[in-house]
């Protein structure tokens, strides 16, 4: 599908964050930790039923009344699944993969078999997270969509943000982001949710939401 034009654009403040302040972004941009557990999307705490530790809940933004779609303008910083062990990436991931991470409550898990320590998204109303998640969603081959229309609670890939457009879906008033990790028999980002506690580097994203 092609990128519809987009209206009365706003770039949205981010919300109070529990992530580690490594360091800070510049006014309108929101920081995401490299620990930031996008299966503790609005919830008060962490999950790592894998283990390695749970990390740290994601950064949210509110949604202005009205927003139909969502833009990432500009994505900065690098990040490190194992920090001082190996090397960081930009927020489009290590091409490293495969990502094949379970759902943890009403948060989905999310694929991709080729790609690995992405920037990832969901979206949730101002309820808290339903108790049953939607169906995982498979990017491998299919970073480079347009525009995606992810359900509640479904993760998606947000990657460098370039020349992609969400479409919110109904009744979402808020947008979390941050990282889909997990480590199992030897193979990073595959199996239970966890492993974030040694994940390093920030990223800082531009968020904008538009009427379409």
């Amino acid at each position: 599908m092609s990128q519809g034009s987009s209206r009365q654009a706003t770039t949205t403040e981010p919300a109070a964050s529990t992530a580690e302040q490594e360091a800070s972004c510049a006014a309108g941009m929101t920081m995401v930790s490299g620990q930031a557990n996008i299966f503790g999307a609005g919830a008060d705490f962490a999950p790592g039923p894998g283990g390695g530790g749970g990390g740290v809940v994601p950064p949210s933004v509110q949604l202005p009344a009205g927003s139909s779609v969502v833009t990432f303008p500009t994505i900065t910083g690098t990040v490190s699944p194992m920090q001082r062990l190996v090397g960081r990436n930009g927020p489009g991931g290590d091409r490293q993969g495969t990502t094949d991470i379970t759902s943890y409550g009403g948060i989905s898990g999310i694929v991709d078999r080729r790609n690995g320590m992405f920037l990832v998204g969901v979206f949730l109303t101002d309820d808290p997270p339903s108790t049953s998640a939607p169906k995982p969603l498979d990017f491998t081959k299919r970073e480079r969509f347009q525009t995606l229309a992810p359900g509640i609670g479904q993760t998606f890939f947000v990657g460098d943000g370039k020349d992609r457009t969400l479409q919110v879906p109904q009744g979402a008033t808020r947008l979390f982001l941050g990282f889909a990790d997990a480590y199992s028999n030897g193979n990073f980002y595959q199996g239970h949710p966890g492993y974030y506690g040694n994940n390093g580097g920030h990223l800082c994203v531009e968020i904008r939401a538009a009427e379409q």
